[in-house]
Formats: C-alpha cells, sequence, structure tokens
C-alpha cells in the first residue's frame, strides 16, 4: 500500500475538537500529526487507520494506534471514548451512513463526533466535472481516486440524524491546502453576501453530540 497523504497537522480538524473529553478515538488517524497535539495536551487518543506505514509513525505519537481492516466499521468498544475524530473517512467508505452509526456507537451519550468530508458540490467540482466535462483521478483532495461517496451539506446531515447524531456547530473551510486559495474565497464569499457559500466550501466540516 502506497500512503500519499501529508505528514502534517490540521489546524482546520484541531479547531472543532471542544475542550471536553479525555478519551478520543481517530479513524483514519494516519501518522497521527494531528493527534499528537492533543495527546500533549493530556489527552488519550487511540487511533485506527488501515495503513500499516501510517500507523508505523503514529505509534511515536498518540496513545494506541493500530492497524484495522478496511471493512471494519466497530474498532471501539461500545459507549468507551468521549470524542471520535472522522477527519476524511466517510467519502472512503461504501455504506458510509451505516458506518457513521456504527463509529457513533463507540461515544459516550453527550460525546461528541468530528466530521470532515469535501464537498463534492464545490466550485471547482462543478467547473472541472459539469463544464469541463471531466472528473479527474488524483492522489489527494476532492478528487482523490479513492472516494467512493459523493458528498454533500444535506447528505451529511441525513448520515448524522440517521445516526443519532445532533449538529452542533458548522465550520467555514474554504480551502486547507493554502493561505491564498482560503483567502481568496472567504473574500469571494463576503463580496457575493454569502449567497454562493456553499458552493465555495472546500470541506464540510461539523462537530455532532450524541
Amino acid at each position: 500500500m502506497t500512503y500519499d497523504y501529508p505528514d502534517a497537522v490540521r489546524p482546520d480538524i484541531l479547531r472543532m475538537i471542544p475542550a471536553d473529553g479525555l478519551v478520543i478515538g481517530s479513524v483514519g488517524c494516519g501518522r497521527g500529526a494531528t493527534e499528537a497535539l492533543l495527546v500533549a495536551q493530556g489527552r488519550e487518543v487511540h487511533g485506527v487507520d488501515v495503513a500499516p506505514e501510517a500507523i508505523e509513525q503514529a505509534m511515536h505519537r498518540i496513545t494506541s494506534p493500530r492497524v484495522v481492516d478496511p471493512g471494519e466499521r466497530a474498532p471501539f468498544a461500545p459507549a468507551s471514548l468521549d470524542g471520535l475524530i472522522l477527519a476524511d473517512v466517510l467519502e472512503h467508505l461504501t455504506g458510509a451512513g451505516e458506518a457513521l452509526a456504527s463509529f457513533a456507537a463507540a461515544v459516550k451519550p453527550g460525546g461528541w463526533i468530528a466530521i470532515s468530508v469535501p464537498n463534492m458540490r464545490n466550485a471547482e467540482v462543478i467547473a472541472r466535472f459539469v463544464i469541463s466535462g471531466d472528473w479527474p483521478e488524483e492522489t489527494t483532495g476532492i478528487f482523490d481516486r479513492t472516494h467512493v461517496q459523493i458528498m454533500s451539506r444535506k447528505r451529511l446531515e441525513r448520515w448524522c440524524l440517521a445516526a443519532g447524531l445532533r449538529p452542533e456547530s458548522w465550520f467555514d473551510c474554504y480551502d486547507p491546502n493554502g493561505p491564498r486559495r482560503h483567502r481568496f474565497f472567504r473574500t469571494l464569499d463576503r463580496l457575493t453576501f454569502r449567497c454562493f457559500h456553499h458552493l465555495l466550501m472546500y470541506e464540510l466540516q461539523v462537530l455532532c453530540r450524541r
């Protein structure tokens, strides 16, 4: 397996994590760079990923990383976690709505789940797919060749509600790939009075409570 994703802290994910919750799970933790900062705060972070090479690095960063089978839907014991991170995971899974419900069962009642997925109702997708007629296969990003789900806000909301999750806060994410692109789309959003807000979101990011 080739692990294409960068070894980098994601501030867009960290800002979603609430102050409560000492025992946290992370599905698709990768190399654990982001989760390591939560460990530095004194929290336990138990991470799982399908990539052995990523977990090998996470071993030195988080509380208990381990490799799981791609079909694993219950990597943590029921009601064993205060919080759960699902950062760009659901779009890679078949039966993702049902998988979300299974993952959510690991969180205690009142606990939180931080979810991030690519927004495929995005201006870039419209330009490249609807106008140019192409859906490129790339190694990362919205057009990641391993995506099997088409994500939109309404679809994600529907999955959350079906899983017994209550959306608490939505976070704007114009583009995490560089400050210039982020500023450009944020400014465009303001100039257009947020009329095209959902089309300018690169990621859909929500904090839910169980």
